[in-house]
C-alpha cells in the first residue's frame, strides 16, 4: 500500500467539511472526479429507484434524492414553495408493471428475452404460435392466433434495391402490425436482433412482445402469456436550482435527464448511461459553479419524463419558464456522458458556430475528448424546445464505448467514464468562456 500524502489532502478535506463539496477545484486528480461520478450513478442506479421510471414512485424517490444534492451543494432554490426545487406537471402515460411469458412452458425473462411494447394492454392468454415469417404476406395465416414475425426484410428482398426500395413502406414493425390487425391476433410477437424499450402515452387492444431471435427456439409452438399495464395521469417532476453569477438577470442553462424506463416485474432498466451519467456530470458542474460563480447566472434543471417525449422540458418552455427564455443566454443539455472513446456530438452546433468554435477551440487546446462532432437541431433530447423557441444552446452526448441503450444492460458496470473528467474540465472552461 502506498503512503498518502497528508499535506496534499488537507486542501480537499477542507473544502468538503466546510462546502460539502470535493469538485470546486478546477483541476481535481481524475481518480476523485471518476469515484464521485461512480458513486452517483450507481446510487441513481441502485434498485431502490426502481429505474427512476413510473413504476414503485422511481421517479419520485430520483428527484428527492437529487433536490437533496442541491441542498446539500448549494444550489438556491428558484422559487418559494412547499417543494422549492421542484416543479410539477402531469402526463397520461401507459404504465407497464409487470408479466409473466412462457414459450412450450419454458420461462421467459423480462429484458434479457423479452419485452412488452410499450402500448400492450393488460392482459392474459394462451394461444398456438403461427408464424408469419417477415410479416410481409398475412393472407394464408389463421385467425385468432398468437402470430410472430421476423423484424426486417427476407435476404432475398435485402439484396435487390429495387425490391427493397417497393417493400420501404411496409417494412417497419409498426406497419407490420398494422397489415396483421385484419386477423384479429390475441398477441404479435416480433423476433428482433436487439431489444429497445420505451413508453407510450397510449394503449392499444393487442399485446405485443418483443422477443430476442435467439431466445426463441427455431419452431415455437405454444406461448401463454400474462401483462399488467394501466393508463393513467402521472404527477411528476424537474427539478431546478441555479447559482447567481455577478449579472444576475441573465442566465446559461445547464440541464441533463433524470428519468428512465423503470422497472417491469423484477427487470430494472437502471439508464447508467442514459442518464444517471449526464446528471452525475451536472452536480459535478453545479458543486463547481457554486463555489467559483461565472459571469451569467446559471441555472440546473434535472428534467423529467423525457423519455416519455421530452415531457418535462416542453413543459417548462411552453407553460412555466421560471427564468423566462429571453433572459437564456444558452442551454447546454447533457444526455449519455458515460463513454467518449470516439468524441463528442454537439446537436445544435451547425446553427451556432460561433459558441462550437469556443467548444472545439477549448478542446483542441485541453484534449479532453479525441474530436467535437456537429449536427442539426433533432428533438432527441431537453434542447429541443429551447432551441425552436430561439434559445442558443447544444445537446452534447459522448460517442464510443458499449452499445447498451434503453435495455437491461445500461448498468454501471457497463460504462467506461473514458473522458467523465475531461469533460467536467471542457465545460467549466467553455461556460466561463460564454
Amino acid at each position: 500500500m502506498s503512503k498518502i500524502n497528508i499535506k496534499k489532502l488537507i486542501p480537499t478535506l477542507l473544502l468538503y467539511f466546510f462546502t460539502g463539496s470535493v469538485y470546486a477545484q478546477f483541476d481535481l486528480p481524475d481518480k476523485e472526479i471518476l469515484a464521485n461520478a461512480r458513486k452517483e450513478v450507481s446510487m441513481l442506479c441502485s434498485r431502490g429507484f426502481a429505474g427512476r421510471g413510473y413504476t414503485k414512485n422511481g421517479h419520485i424517490k430520483a428527484a428527492e434524492y437529487i433536490a437533496r444534492r442541491f441542498r446539500l451543494i448549494g444550489l438556491q432554490p428558484p422559487q418559494k414553495t412547499v417543494q422549492p426545487y421542484f416543479q410539477h406537471f402531469t402526463l397520461n402515460l401507459n404504465v407497464v408493471s409487470d408479466a409473466d411469458v412462457r414459450i412450450d412452458g419454458e420461462v421467459m425473462e423480462m429484458g434479457k428475452d423479452y419485452i412488452l411494447s410499450p402500448t400492450t394492454p393488460a392482459s392474459n392468454g394462451r394461444n398456438v404460435i403461427e408464424d408469419a415469417g417477415y410479416g410481409l404476406t398475412p393472407d394464408d395465416l389463421a385467425m385468432g392466433c398468437a402470430l410472430l414475425f421476423k423484424e426486417g426484410l427476407p435476404p432475398e428482398i435485402n439484396r435487390d434495391s429495387v425490391k427493397k426500395e417497393s417493400y420501404k413502406e411496409r417494412s417497419s414493425t409498426a406497419a407490420k402490425i398494422y397489415g396483421l390487425r385484419p386477423l384479429s391476433p390475441e398477441l404479435i410477437m416480433v423476433s428482433k436482433s436487439k431489444l429497445t424499450a420505451s413508453f407510450s402515452g397510449e394503449q392499444d387492444n393487442i399485446p405485443v412482445l418483443e422477443c430476442v431471435a435467439d431466445s426463441l427456439s427455431e419452431n415455437p409452438h405454444e406461448v401463454h402469456w400474462h401483462t399488467v399495464s394501466e393508463l393513467k395521469e402521472i404527477e411528476t417532476q424537474n427539478v431546478i436550482g441555479k447559482v447567481t453569477g455577478a449579472i444576475k438577470d441573465t442566465f446559461v442553462v445547464i440541464s441533463a435527464h433524470y428519468d428512465h424506463l423503470g422497472q417491469v416485474g423484477d427487470a430494472i432498466f437502471a439508464g447508467a448511461n442514459d442518464n444517471a451519467s449526464g446528471v452525475a456530470l451536472l452536480l459535478a458542474l453545479a458543486d463547481y459553479f457554486v463555489q467559483n460563480p461565472p459571469k451569467y447566472s446559471i441555472l440546473f434543471i434535472a428534467f423529467g419524463a423525457e423519455e416519455t417525449g421530452l415531457n418535462g422540458s416542453r413543459y417548462y418552455v411552453e407553460n412555466d419558464p421560471l427564468v423566462p427564455l429571453k433572459q437564456i443566454r444558452f442551454i447546454l443539455n447533457l444526455d449519455l456522458m458515460g463513454n467518449g472513446g470516439d468524441g463528442i456530438m454537439a446537436v445544435g452546433g451547425v446553427e451556432h458556430t460561433n459558441e462550437f468554435a469556443l467548444l472545439t477551440t477549448l478542446n483542441e487546446e485541453m484534449k479532453a475528448v479525441p474530436i467535437v462532432k456537429s449536427r442539426r437541431n433533432a428533438p432527441n433530447s431537453d434542447h429541443y424546445f429551447f432551441l425552436i423557441n430561439g434559445v442558443r444552446g447544444f445537446f452534447v452526448y459522448t460517442m464510443g464505448g458499449p452499445r447498451w441503450y434503453h435495455d437491461v444492460f445500461d448498468t454501471p458496470e457497463n460504462l467506461e467514464f473514458s473522458h467523465f473528467s475531461g469533460l467536467r474540465r471542457l465545460f467549466i472552461r467553455f461556460i466561463e468562456g460564454l
